[in-house]
């Protein structure tokens, strides 16, 4: 009696079969999360409510990059270094580490960083409002609208 042994798959077929099937589970994957979780845009960290990041978020891509220009060459002004909260940060870092630790030095240099934040922010917000202040009313009034719009989508999303 002959058996009709079944040949075997070679070595790489069974390696590219086993890849593609995981190529389209990664799909699908992606695919799913996108429909569960609503998309990239849905995610809290894309999605933050701040004020100010509202009014970014609602001008042109020109008008952005103008008020980064702005921003810097304010900072450039005021004598600050684009990256000096890295320094900063760094330095608290230190005191952290240093043994033992000085509850009065990290406090100093908390309230530090938290004063320049809060010079950063009224800097931003002050080429913001110059920025506001330059456009047509049509301009404005097509800025509000789009404003308008993401409020109503944070609105909706919160409601649901």
């Amino acid at each position: 009696m002959v058996e009709n042994a079944k040949p075997k798959t070679a070595l790489w077929m069974r390696v590219t079969l086993f890849i593609s099937v995981a190529m389209n589970l990664l799909v699908v994957g992606a695919v799913a999360g996108f429909f569960v979780t609503g998309g990239p845009d849905k995610r809290y960290d894309r999605t933050r409510t701040d004020m100010g990041t509202l009014f970014m978020r609602a001008l042109g891509d020109e008008d952005r990059r103008a008020l980064r220009r702005d921003f810097e060459a304010g900072l450039q002004r005021d004598g600050r270094e684009r990256g000096a909260f890295l320094t900063e940060f760094e330095a608290t870092l230190e005191i952290l580490r240093a043994t033992p630790f000085d509850r009065d030095a990290f406090l100093a240099s908390v309230a530090d960083q938290s004063r320049g934040r809060a010079e950063r922010e009224e800097m931003g917000r002050e080429v913001l409002v110059s920025r506001i202040a330059a456009m047509t009313d049509a301009e404005r009034a097509a800025y509000a609208d789009r404003i308008e719009k993401r409020v109503r989508e944070i609105a909706n999303r919160i409601r649901r």
